[in-house]
């Protein structure tokens, strides 16, 4: 197998509707957002549906499409690890969740991936509804119910994503890692889904 710079982890459990879709989706995201060599790693963990016939599916049309499994339910932290032990990339990005990877998210750590100090890191993101002062604006600007512009009103789960630079994983593992120290923060990256309202007020 060729070497990678880029590796990124998807956890899924009994996805069978919808995991051609993530998979493509970020395929094409990273054609968008970098020109490293990339794998992709969808851990099924313990998936009961047609997910795994799917998934080796996906690996005959992707190649750079890797399967890992669990014959049993373990749950997604033990899936993110299963898929960090066999990422070959330099940089791997972990979805903390059975989500679909926002690309935003990505963006944010490749950017923080530049310097080359940093261990690790991590970016959450959630879809929020618009606050009332935003929303007020927009009618006073001739939206209302009238124009059929769709406004999110749910608040989703949180998305996130870990990225971890291997190279310094395993320096910190080594013996000399004590001499070491890491720095926690917390970056929350807030989006809205703006839904048809881009296209509504061009």
């Amino acid at each position: 197998m060729s070497p990678t710079k880029l590796s990124i982890v998807l956890p899924v459990r009994d996805r069978q509707h919808e995991i051609v879709r993530r998979v493509e989706n970020v395929l094409e995201g990273l054609i968008d957002l970098t020109d490293e060599v990339a794998e992709i790693i969808v851990v099924d963990d313990g998936s009961r549906d047609e997910t795994r016939d799917i998934l080796e599916e996906l690996h005959a049309r992707y190649p750079q499409v890797r399967i890992a499994r669990h014959d049993r339910p373990r749950g997604m932290e033990a899936a993110g690890q299963t898929g960090l032990e066999r990422a070959t990339g330099e940089l791997v990005f972990i979805q903390e969740t059975d989500a679909e990877m926002r690309m935003e998210d990505l963006r944010r750590l490749l950017v923080m991936s530049e310097d080359e100090s940093v261990v690790a890191a991590r970016a959450e993101s959630r879809q929020e509804p618009l606050a009332p002062p935003l929303l007020r604006r927009l009618r006073q600007w001739g939206t209302d119910k009238h124009t059929s512009v769709e406004i999110r009103t749910d608040a989703s789960t949180p998305c996130s994503v870990q990225m971890i630079r291997r190279p310094h994983l395993q320096r910190l593992s080594a013996p000399k890692g004590k001499r070491y120290w890491l720095e926690g923060e917390t970056d929350r990256i807030k989006t809205i889904e703006r839904a048809k309202v881009g296209e509504r007020l061009r």
